[in-house]
């Protein structure tokens, strides 16, 4: 299930740092923290949990001003931006949507910019029914590179021979997590082809609770499209809850061609 709703910014002057996707995430955070209406499912994957997979991602569109832009710094050419929200658990979903329509008019998004939750769509959800899809990446996607031993030594592209693998042992493990009394994703079953790709540089904190003066870091992710081939049931949960990793941190969210 997925809705985007517009969001209204207000301030002196339309600023939002590179790494926007962790304001993004505190807003969604804040949408059902036990101050506004979520309390058991904020303690679920905030609390008790803190590490659990989540079961969704987003993607944040708006226009920028490359021209005025300058390093750490975008600057937008309109006071609005548009969350696009996707989850594979529908009372999650819920939560941040009802969060979303109750949150103060004046939330501090970013800092000097205040936000204002403006209009909602929900989207008409997509059923898989075939083994095979194309997507388009709707946020950069992420893969993690493990040694031998399982520890994660950073992240790989497209252009990479060990990408699908890292892709598929990515998918397994979130097929393990979110799709309850499924049997385990073969290598056979699962496929990944780029049909178009382009390596895009993020600037990200390395820690998404890291303190506004902690190091960030210059990550590596892949945009473009994808066919992906999988049992319709995880095409669904890719679908819904994003691919690769750092999904709920914003990548890895996908869209039908």
């Amino acid at each position: 299930m997925r809705f985007s709703v517009e969001i209204e910014l207000s301030g002196s002057k339309l600023v939002i740092p590179t790494d926007y996707r962790r304001n993004i995430l505190s807003l969604i955070k804040e949408a059902i923290n036990p101050g506004q209406i979520g309390t058991e499912i904020y303690e679920k994957y905030y609390v008790k949990e803190a590490r659990k997979i989540k079961p969704f991602t987003f993607s944040v569109h708006f226009k920028t001003d490359d021209e005025q832009s300058e390093k750490g710094r975008l600057s937008l050419t309109e006071p609005k931006l548009n969350l696009f929200f996707s989850a594979s658990d529908s009372v999650f979903l819920i939560y941040v949507y009802n969060g979303l329509v109750q949150l103060k008019k004046d939330y501090p998004l970013f800092p000097g910019l205040k936000a204002k939750v403006g209009r909602f769509n929900l989207e008409q959800q997509k059923n898989f029914q075939l083994s095979e899809s194309v997507f388009k990446t709707c946020s950069p996607l992420l893969v993690r590179d493990t040694d031998a031993s399982g520890k994660s030594r950073g992240y790989i592209t497209a252009d990479k021979p060990e990408f699908e693998d890292r892709l598929y042992h990515s998918v397994k493990s979130m097929c393990k997590a979110l799709l309850d009394g499924t049997p385990e994703l073969k290598k056979n079953d699962f496929a990944a082809e780029w049909i178009r790709s382009q390596t895009v540089r993020i600037n990200h904190y390395q820690n998404k609770d890291a303190s506004p003066d902690s190091k960030k870091e210059m990550i590596e992710a892949t945009s473009g499209t994808i066919k992906i081939k999988a049992p319709a049931n995880v095409l669904q949960l890719i679908y819904d809850a994003g691919i690769g990793a750092k999904r709920s941190q914003g990548f890895g969210m996908l869209d039908v061609l």
